[in-house]
């Protein structure tokens, strides 16, 4: 084993966290990293605990894969006088060290199916590209992780970004953010990223390949940028140039603006709440959030959020209602815009829809109506604001910047124009902000009342809001007749 000075760095955190990422920039070395990993573990095992037999887990995505990057690759890199790769009609590929060094094995197997390992136990796990597993993958692997004797088992994953679980692997080893059942192992969780540059085996040539990629593929393998998924529908979202300072928020947004909360109700799902508003800022307001303009402009603002998890709270849609009607305080809304789904579903004896809406309205809010569920049209309505450079979203509302540049296109789909729906909660965030960006600014949907009644509240003072009533009554009344109606 001849390992790169990064390897060595991922060597040294897996002996002391129990689950370790070596990833990010493609040509690090980390298919040769996973298995010497996997032989490094059976040795070490042996020699801590004198336990014969132990059994490691190397997991790819399929057995072309695990063929390509490691099969082929253990044949020519391990010792003979260490051991054999063998193959069995019941038990696929192994590597079988020899006995007079603990007699262990790497069992060599794919994901294609993981619910096949249910009864299986590993004293440790490595798996390939981690990012073209979901979640559930990696808690059924976890929950493989035990050997009679062992009392750590460890886990290893190596990957670039991208893929189907780019974002939960993000969230756990870059962002540390993780579900309430893996908080208290969060401290075990240690990143070392891959670079290309710190294989000396790489070629100048393949650097240069990596560099002509496509600015996303070349950001993500390259330079191991997690930020940028492959696939990014919104590649005009830079999140510098969208978020906004709470204290500056409070400086810009006026009290006669109009406000409205959109929600995507969920249970076991997440249930994602944010608070918007929207009004012309001035030039020298503008400034104050980093924005040049010559006249007064109209910008929206998304100033809160609320994210949660009803079912893992042990909380219910009363409970949250209450929650929004707190957080909203003196704050006069509009509208309020909820998920469809919501008025369908019934929590006890009464829709969703219905339980929420009579605490709201008990508190002076508005009683929800449905959102506008266009999916396409919405997600290019929002691809608009952002390239119009006029929607800017709060940094209290973290939930909101990430699930934006997350959202990929459903290149798989039936629908190249929509968005790939996933089990993430940035799948929930992302649809409650297009329901209620859609639903509020997207004019065609509107009826004339209700845009006349928004018009009107968004005026200062008594004599603006009778001028801008008379202005679009005239305006309509002008329309009708050019048309001959």
């Amino acid at each position: 084993m001849d390992p790169t000075e990064r390897q060595r760095q991922a060597f040294k955190a897996s002996d002391s966290h129990r689950f370790t990422l070596y990833g990010g920039a493609g040509g690090g070395g980390k298919s040769y990293f996973l298995r010497w990993w996997c032989l490094r573990q059976l040795l070490k095992l042996y020699g801590e605990t004198g336990i014969e037999g132990i059994r490691v887990g190397l997991f790819s995505m399929d057995y072309p894969t695990l063929t390509d990057r490691q099969i082929s690759r253990i044949n020519r890199e391990f010792p003979e006088w260490l051991g054999a790769l063998r193959k069995t009609q019941a038990d696929g590929y192994n590597f079988q060290v020899n006995a007079e060094f603990g007699g262990g094995t790497i069992a060599l197997r794919n994901l294609d199916d993981p619910s096949k390992y249910r009864s299986a136990e590993f004293a440790a796990i490595a798996v390939e590209e981690l990012t073209e597993n979901t979640k559930e993958t990696f808690d059924d692997l976890r929950f493989r992780l035990r050997w009679p004797g062992v009392a750590r088992p460890c886990f290893v994953g190596a990957t670039n970004p991208g893929g189907v679980g780019h974002h939960w692997v993000k969230d756990f080893w870059i962002d540390g953010k993780f579900p309430k059942e893996l908080i208290p192992f969060k401290n075990e969780f240690a990143y070392v990223p891959a670079k290309v540059l710190d294989n000396p085996h790489i070629t100048t040539d393949y650097y240069q390949d990596l560099l002509s990629l496509p600015d996303a593929k070349r950001r993500a393998l390259a330079e191991g940028d997690w930020s940028i998924p492959e696939g990014q529908y919104f590649t005009n979202f830079e999140r510098d140039q969208r978020k906004i300072h709470p204290s500056i928020l409070g400086q810009v947004i006026k009290p006669w603006w109009p406000r409205w909360i959109s929600m995507d109700w969920g249970f076991k799902h997440h249930s994602s709440i944010h608070w918007h508003t929207t009004g012309d800022v001035l030039p020298e307001e503008a400034k104050l959030f980093g924005k040049v303009i010559d006249v007064p402009q109209k910008f929206v603002f998304t100033y809160r959020e609320k994210v949660i998890s009803l079912a893992q709270e042990g909380s219910d849609e009363e409970d949250l209602a209450r929650d929004i009607c707190n957080s909203t305080g003196t704050e006069k809304v509009s509208r309020f815009f909820l998920s469809p789904d919501a008025f369908g579903k019934k929590t006890s004896a009464h829709p969703t829809s219905e339980v929420i809406g009579n605490v709201l309205r008990s508190r002076a809010l508005p009683f929800p109506e449905p959102a506008d569920n266009q999916r396409v049209v919405g997600w290019r309505f929002m691809y608009q604001l952002i390239q119009n450079d006029t929607w800017m979203i709060s940094e209290a509302c973290p939930e909101a910047l990430n699930a934006v540049p997350a959202a990929q296109y459903d290149k798989d789909g039936t629908n190249i124009e929509d968005i790939c729906k996933t089990d993430h909660l940035y799948d929930d965030v992302i649809d409650e902000l297009r329901y209620g960006l859609q639903s509020m600014l997207n004019n065609k949907n509107k009826p004339f009342e209700t845009k006349l009644a928004e018009a009107v509240a968004a005026q200062p003072n008594n004599t603006a809001k009778m001028m801008m009533h008379m202005k679009m009554l005239s305006e309509r009344k002008g329309k009708t007749r050019y048309s001959g109606r």
